[in-house]
């Protein structure tokens, strides 16, 4: 899966987008046709804001998460978006 980064206010960090997508990889089990995957970090006030756009299966995911450890915003968007991609696989396969 191509996980297109972008850093606004922050410095790139290779790291980070290594730990994203050993997190993001996950996902993949929920969906079967990704269009485009996005992940944006900022920094607003010393918090890092990280959104997650998610464009499979003619459906968006979208996640949002604020911290101050970079990991720990990755691990809550990872956790948020899991959560709701899990509910639309339960819903898509039981009709």
């Amino acid at each position: 899966m191509k996980i297109n980064y972008t850093w606004k206010h922050l410095d790139h960090s290779d790291a980070a987008e290594e730990y994203a997508n050993s997190k993001l990889e996950r996902i993949t089990k929920y969906v079967h046709k990704i269009i485009s995957c996005e992940v944006t970090f900022e920094m607003v006030h010393d918090v890092i804001q990280a959104n997650f756009n998610l464009h499979a299966d003619n459906n968006t995911f979208n996640a949002h998460n604020s911290n101050k450890d970079i990991y720990a915003c990755i691990d809550g968007l990872e956790d948020k978006v899991e959560r709701q991609l899990s509910k639309f696989h339960d819903k898509k396969s039981t009709h």
